[in-house]
């Protein structure tokens, strides 16, 4: 699936806002036609690098068995072309997959990991603020779950600059006033350096890699990543559940979608130097919007 479908731009001058949407419970999870190499990807991940890409915290249990029941119950009632449940067991349809629910009492976040490609987290009523209690994050963009697992959300955002300060009290106002029949979702964007999904924080020096960018390569050498997110809450346990799912395309898909040139000019030259700092656009801004403008004129 292209980036097309959830660059998250649309003539906002402001990077940091809310922009929810609501969708049906059946849009909840996306199955497209790269689950079965999103799958293999996580489960290597979960294999050679665990604690990197799976956390919880102790009295999260109920929540993640919780919302391994929904997964399921949503797989049953929508999604019969990729999976089939039966008794003990669910088979993934497109990889010959097969998984047994009892093999999974202890770890419902591996289960959980398998049956959807995107990665979830789950988030725990914590004083005024949300903590993040369990997560299955095998997709991260620049950040080590180890950093963020049992912290508020506030604590979780700090890095990103202003947005705690913006739609800090937004966000909790939404997860407080969130109803378990709601599906939400929006998008984020980055540019980046590489086509990877799985980016750590420590995975490689970006700005090294930003720095060879020049006008001749910038189209194929330069990503757009956004990120699908969506919100519901547990009926029961009443967490939230994050869900995060990953699209990456060359910036060369611009020449053919030029409304995201154009909405990635607006964004690029509206946001303070901070928030440049941050994405490390500021060392190839100006090759950047060159690259853009370029397209326009064509």
């Amino acid at each position: 699936m292209s980036v097309t479908q959830y660059y998250p731009f649309h003539g906002s001058k402001d990077r940091i806002r809310m922009g929810l949407s609501s969708i049906p419970a059946s849009e909840w999870i996306k199955y497209e036609d790269d689950y079965p190499a999103r799958i293999m990807e996580k489960e290597q991940l979960i294999c050679n690098q665990r604690s990197r890409v799976i956390q919880s915290i102790e009295g999260s249990e109920a929540a993640q068995i919780e919302l391994l029941n929904d997964i399921l119950s949503f797989i049953g009632s929508y999604q019969s072309d990729f999976f089939t449940i039966k008794d003990d067991l669910v088979i993934s349809l497109r990889d010959n997959k097969v998984y047994e629910f009892s093999k999974f009492k202890s770890n419902p976040l591996d289960l959980i990991s398998y049956l959807a490609p995107d990665d979830f987290c789950l988030l725990e009523k914590s004083d005024d603020d949300y903590r993040l209690a369990a997560a299955s994050v095998c997709a991260p963009t620049y950040w080590d779950l180890s950093e963020k697992i049992g912290r508020p959300m506030k604590d979780v955002h700090a890095p990103i600059a202003t947005l705690e300060e913006k739609i800090g009290r937004m966000i909790r106002h939404f997860f407080i006033n969130l109803k378990p029949d709601d599906y939400y979702q929006r998008s984020n964007w980055f540019l980046m350096p590489t086509s990877d999904l799985t980016l750590f924080k420590d995975s490689y020096d970006a700005a090294m890699d930003m720095g060879d960018l020049n006008a001749s390569n910038i189209m194929d050498k330069l990503y757009l990543r956004c990120e699908r997110q969506s919100f519901r809450k547990l009926k029961q346990t009443e967490y939230i559940v994050f869900g995060i799912k990953i699209y990456v395309s060359p910036l060369s898909i611009v020449s053919k979608h030029t409304e995201i040139a154009e909405d990635l000019i607006l964004a690029i030259t509206s946001m303070t130097s901070d928030q440049k700092q941050l994405m490390g656009i500021n060392s190839y801004e100006n090759t950047l919007l060159d690259y853009l403008n370029s397209v326009l004129l064509k």
